[in-house]
């Protein structure tokens, strides 16, 4: 991701989910999370979990929640009922969970805008390192957030549609 693309999301869209995003990990985990632009587009190498919503308009859009493995982990540990044994399907579905429901509060936000959506069900993979994926290739960032459980990353790709 370049520095341009850092840039390429308008500021309301940006903001959006990244209040979507805090508000989510808040009312649902309790864990409290912070804008960090520091190192952006860096995840610690490893595995990631990348839960990818459709953003659906006549310009459709995209979506993705980009978390480490240990921190999709940490996330379902602190969502589900203590005790709840975690599969890597179950830490899946919890991170497709936290997708729909920071592209349901970014959708609240926007409503009435150029930039408002319904939205895809999520779509939940897997890959050995943060690289360029064609899930997110043309995304930029519109959300780097740390927290206790680590950094979580919001790509976006969200063009206007004229005469909305």
């Amino acid at each position: 991701m370049s520095e341009s693309d850092l840039h390429s999301i308008p500021p309301e869209v940006s903001e959006a989910f990244q209040s979507a995003a805090i508000t989510a990990l808040q009312e649902l985990t309790q864990i409290e999370a912070f804008p960090d632009l520091s190192a952006a587009e860096r995840l610690p190498p490893g595995e990631v979990v990348l839960a990818a919503i459709g953003l659906l308009r006549p310009i459709p859009g995209t979506m993705t929640l980009v978390l480490t493995a240990n921190t999709a982990a940490q996330l379902a540990a602190r969502y589900l009922p203590e005790g709840t044994q975690l599969s890597g399907e179950m830490i899946d579905d919890v991170a497709g969970e936290f997708a729909n429901v920071i592209a349901g509060q970014a959708k609240t936000i926007l409503k009435g805008t150029r930039y408002h959506f319904t939205m895809s069900v999520p779509a939940v993979t897997r890959q050995a390192s943060h690289a360029p994926s064609p899930i997110v290739a043309d995304a930029g960032l519109a959300a780097s957030l740390i927290s206790e459980l680590g950094r979580v990353l919001l790509l976006v790709d969200l063009p206007p549609c004229p005469n909305a």
